[in-house]
This record gives C-alpha cells, sequence and structure tokens, in this order.
C-alpha cells in the first residue's frame, strides 16, 4: 500500500531546484496521510457497522433493559367505530310505484312526532280518484237495478211455483175423486142395469113360458105368444148388452180413465219440478249478476279507498321523534333526496335517529371476539369532542362474520359490535367517528414485561436475555396483554433482566420448535398488539408467513416501542 502510494507521489513531483523538491516532499508526504485516512474510514464503515450494531444491541454500550416486575394493568381491546342511534327509525314512501318530490324538510333538524317530513306530488292521485268515483256511481246504480229484477224475478217464480203446485193439487183431486166417486158410480149403474136386465129377462120367459102353454091351449091368440116371445127375446138381449157393459167398464173405461188421471197427475208433478228448477236456475242467473256487480263496485270502491289513502301517503308524517337524516343510498347507487327528485315504493327517504340513546358500532378482528362479552365496560371517545370520554357498555355482538368487505380481503373476518352508551351528549351526531377501548379484564399484580420485549414463531413466545452477541432467547408462556404490557405465566422470574431491541438477525435465527398445543402450555394464551389489531382491520392488511417474527413498525430499530414481533 505505501509502495503504491509512493509510487503515486513521485509521479506528481515536478522537476525544479531544491525549494520545490523540498516543497514538493511536503506535499507527498500530506497526500499520503490522506490517502490511508480515507483508506482506514472505509474500512471502518464496511466492517464496523455491524459490530457496532451488535454491541448497541447488547447492551454493552447504551443497553435497553427492562427489569421485569409485578404490576396491576387493564386489559384492552381497542378499536375504531362509528356513532349511531340505538333506535333509529326509516321513513319510507309508501305510495305506489314513482313520485316526485315537491317539498323536504331539511337535514339536520330536529322534528316532533307528526310533524311534516316530505311531500309528494299528488295530481296523478287525485285523477285516479276521479275516474274511480265516477266508476263507482254507475256501478252502484247497477247493482241496484240488478237487486231489483232479483226481486221481481222471486216474486214471479213464487208465482209459477204456486201455479204449479195448483196443478198437480187438482189432478190429485180429480183422481181421487174417480176412483173414490165416478168409477164408483159407473160400476154400480152397470152393475144396477145388468141386474134390471136379469130380472126383466126372468119375467119374459115366465111370460113367455106361460103363454106358451095358454097359446096351446087356445087361451092366447098367436099374436099374443108372439109379443109374448119377442118381449123375452127384447129381454134376452138386454140381459146381453147389460153384461157387454160390465165387461166394456171393467175392462176398458175404467183402466183407461184412471191412466188418464194418473197420468195427468204425473205431469203436474214434472211440471211443478221444471218450474221449481227453472226458479232456482233463474234465481241464481240474477244473484250471480247481483254478486258481480257488488263485486265490482267493492273493486272500485276498494281502489277509491286505496288511491284516497296513497293521496293522503303523500305527506309523510314524522312516526317519531328525532333528527332528519337524508337517505342518500349506496355507494354504487347514489340518490340525492331533493325537491324534484324521485322516489319509488318502500323507498327510504329520511331516517330518524333518535339521539337519547347512542350506539358505537365498531367491528372486531376474530382473533378477539373471544375476548369480548355481553355486558364488559367500554371507554369511548368521540372523534371532535377532544378530552371528553364516555362510558358505555357491551351490549350485542353479531353472531356472524360480516363480509361486506371480503370482497377487498376474503381473508378478514369481522364481527360487528354494539357498545352502548350510558349517558348521551347534545353534540352527538349519528355517523361521528368514535375510539374504543373494551375493558377485557383487570389483571392485578401479575408479572409483565413490555410488549416490544416479546417475540412469538411457530405459536412459541420468546424473550431475550442480555448475554452474547445478540442476547439470549428464552421460551416463556404469556396470559392475556394490554397496549403497553404482556402477561409472563412462566419462563422468567421476578427482577429477572430482558432486551427491549434485539438486532434482526437474532430473531430470525429463533429456533425451528414445533407448535405448542394446550396440552405442552395450558396456560399460554396468543396475544396481538394494538399495531397488528390495526392491520388486521385495514382491509388489504399484511398477512404474515406463518413461523416469521413480524415487526410492529411503529419506531426505529433501537425504540423502546420498536423490535416488537407477534
Amino acid at each position: 500500500m505505501s509502495s503504491m502510494i509512493d509510487s503515486a507521489a513521485s509521479v506528481a513531483v515536478p522537476r525544479g531546484n531544491s525549494e520545490s523538491v523540498r516543497t514538493s516532499t511536503t506535499g507527498r508526504k500530506l497526500l499520503a496521510a490522506c490517502a490511508v485516512v480515507a483508506f482506514l474510514a472505509t474500512v471502518s464503515y464496511v466492517w464496523g457497522i455491524p459490530f457496532l450494531r451488535g454491541r448497541f444491541a447488547t447492551g454493552a454500550e447504551n443497553p435497553e433493559i427492562f427489569t421485569v416486575t409485578r404490576r396491576s394493568f387493564p386489559v384492552l381491546v381497542q378499536s375504531k367505530g362509528e356513532l349511531k342511534a340505538k333506535i333509529t327509525t326509516d321513513v319510507k314512501s309508501r305510495v305506489e310505484g314513482r313520485a316526485t318530490i315537491i317539498w323536504v324538510i331539511d337535514e339536520g333538524v330536529s322534528v316532533k312526532e307528526g310533524d311534516l317530513l316530505v311531500r309528494l306530488a299528488s295530481d296523478e292521485i287525485e285523477e285516479k280518484i276521479l275516474r274511480e268515483e265516477a266508476s263507482e256511481a254507475s256501478a252502484i246504480a247497477a247493482l241496484e237495478a240488478a237487486e231489483k229484477d232479483l226481486e221481481i224475478l222471486i216474486d214471479q217464480n213464487k208465482s209459477d211455483i204456486r201455479k204449479a203446485e195448483l196443478k198437480v193439487e187438482l189432478a190429485e183431486i180429480d183422481r181421487k175423486k174417480y176412483l173414490e166417486g165416478d168409477a164408483k158410480k159407473a160400476f154400480m149403474d152397470a152393475e144396477l142395469e145388468l141386474e134390471r136386465a136379469e130380472q126383466m129377462f126372468e119375467r119374459a120367459k115366465l111370460d113367455f113360458e106361460a103363454a106358451e102353454k095358454l097359446h096351446e091351449q087356445k087361451y092366447k091368440t098367436k099374436s099374443e105368444w108372439l109379443q109374448a116371445k119377442f118381449d123375452l127375446e127384447e129381454s134376452q138381449r138386454g140381459l146381453e148388452k147389460g153384461r157387454l157393459s160390465l165387461h166394456i167398464l171393467q175392462t176398458y173405461t175404467h183402466p183407461k180413465e184412471l191412466r188418464k188421471l194418473d197420468s195427468d197427475l204425473d205431469e203436474a208433478r214434472k211440471d211443478l219440478e221444471r218450474v221449481r228448477k227453472s226458479a232456482l236456475a233463474k234465481e241464481a242467473q240474477k244473484v250471480a249478476d247481483v254478486e258481480a256487480k257488488r263485486a265490482n263496485l267493492i273493486n272500485i270502491q276498494t281502489n277509491l279507498k286505496k288511491f284516497r289513502e296513497q293521496k293522503g301517503f303523500t305527506e309523510i308524517i314524522a312516526p317519531t321523534p328525532g333528527l332528519v337524516v337524508y337517505e342518500t343510498g349506496h355507494r354504487w347507487d347514489p340518490r340525492k333526496i331533493a325537491e324534484g327528485s324521485e322516489v319509488y315504493e318502500r323507498q327510504t327517504i329520511v331516517t330518524l335517529p333518535d339521539p337519547s340513546v347512542m350506539n358505537v358500532i365498531v367491528r372486531i378482528h376474530e382473533a378477539k371476539t373471544s375476548m369480548i362479552e355481553e355486558g364488559q365496560r367500554a371507554n369511548v371517545e368521540i372523534e371532535g369532542l377532544p378530552n371528553k370520554f364516555f362510558a358505555g357498555t357491551v351490549t350485542k355482538i353479531a353472531p356472524l362474520a360480516d363480509s361486506r368487505n371480503t370482497w377487498l380481503n376474503p381473508e378478514l373476518k369481522e364481527y360487528e359490535t354494539e357498545i352502548t352508551l350510558e349517558h348521551s351528549d347534545p353534540s352527538f351526531k349519528p355517523g361521528m367517528t368514535a375510539r374504543v377501548e373494551i375493558v377485557v379484564s383487570e389483571l392485578d399484580d401479575v408479572l409483565c414485561v413490555p410488549l416490544q420485549a416479546v417475540f412469538s414463531k411457530g405459536g412459541r413466545h420468546y424473550i431475550f436475555a442480555p448475554g452474547g452477541s445478540d442476547g439470549t432467547p428464552v421460551e416463556v408462556s404469556v396470559g392475556q396483554s394490554s397496549t403497553e404490557y404482556v402477561e409472563i405465566v412462566s419462563g422468567v422470574a421476578e427482577r429477572d433482566r430482558v432486551l427491549l431491541a434485539v438486532g434482526d438477525d437474532a430473531t430470525r435465527f429463533l429456533p425451528e420448535l414445533p407448535p405448542l398445543t394446550a396440552k405442552d402450555a395450558p396456560n399460554s394464551r396468543p396475544f396481538i398488539r394494538p399495531e397488528q389489531a390495526r392491520s388486521m382491520n385495514a382491509p388489504n392488511g399484511p398477512n404474515p408467513s406463518p413461523g416469521q417474527p413480524q415487526r410492529t413498525g411503529r419506531d426505529g430499530p433501537n425504540s423502546r416501542r420498536s423490535a416488537g414481533r407477534s
């Protein structure tokens, strides 16, 4: 190295007198000294920094060492959320189809129950009401006419049925009259005529026999005998005639008349049945016509009632007291609430949050949900209200993870949690940002170390004790943690010393061991730093690789708050 410097110097010396030579010699010495200093500085920079870093990290010169002590501290779960009213009433449009806003109350105004919020256009509804009122009048007249026709038909049917029933009754009387009167009389007349003919025949026969004897004795003339004979023959023909008349009555006349009367009675009964059926059919038809007209009237009146109700819906009244907040829809479908804009049926126009009881809605990462229970106390700070803190209570934890942001980060699982504030404040506004600290538990007189002193790898936890070039890793079992301290269950004792900051090489070469199980370390539990919680709550937050210790990334490598891993 010196030969190189000398050669370089000799090249730079100019030729001249001795004065110049002495001057050149001094310059060569100065140049050589500068070159040596520069070379040593370069070597020190290249090889000295890691050495100094290790020396600094071990605390040889300015160590950052913490003495393990017993402390009492609360275990907190921190999150950020939004202020909302516990009771919020959605005011929706009840007008069918679409309607135009012609007046709306100013946003942010406090209203009482019954105050007018929105007025919608009603011209089209009023036209429908006029049309339906005209249809109602026509339907009423048609129904009254149909009811009158039905009454007339019922009277006519009763009259026709009475006439048919009378015919049946007369036919029954005629049949009974014939059987009990005319038929008996006819048979009696025929039988009497036959008996008369028989007696006359017997008398004529005796007269002829007597006349014949007297004629033989010459007491009667032949003319008288002939007359007696003629009378006998005439009485015989009368007898035969009487017998024939009775036979005709029995065989033909009586059955014929009885059959005719039975037929008349049967036809009368059938005609009565036809009249009754016809009356029922006509009456049913008229009744159906009346019911159709009545149904038409009811339908018109229903529509009229609905249109009148719809007209009433055009003036939207506050159902409860609250603060007027316009509903603006979704980010991908914004809807402006203003005069002249259109709203559809069941669309929420305004909401009325009741500021008397307020909630804070926060989203808790799934890694911390096992720590949260209903009834836990919480401290709340509202942005925009500095130096004010409000007490609250966890009142509801969602049973399922909220999936609204899974499209941003499918691995992110958060549970919506509701904290109810014990007291409200006049300055509270829905939507204000709130910072929440949920008090999970109070640890009393436990061994603990600062959060940045504990490192995790493969499900195991370590601290670094002073010693060696980068400190000595010691495996510990941890309990619960706060935003500053971690409970140490086992692995260190009170007054032991631990390092708060170590080099990257020390954490990179932590031992590769199988993860602990609940059986191996029943009292150990994972803990999460606030920095990790913020990373977890970020939509695109980092997902650290398993088994790799992670920095918190808050301060420099030698800071008290830095070099923490989880």
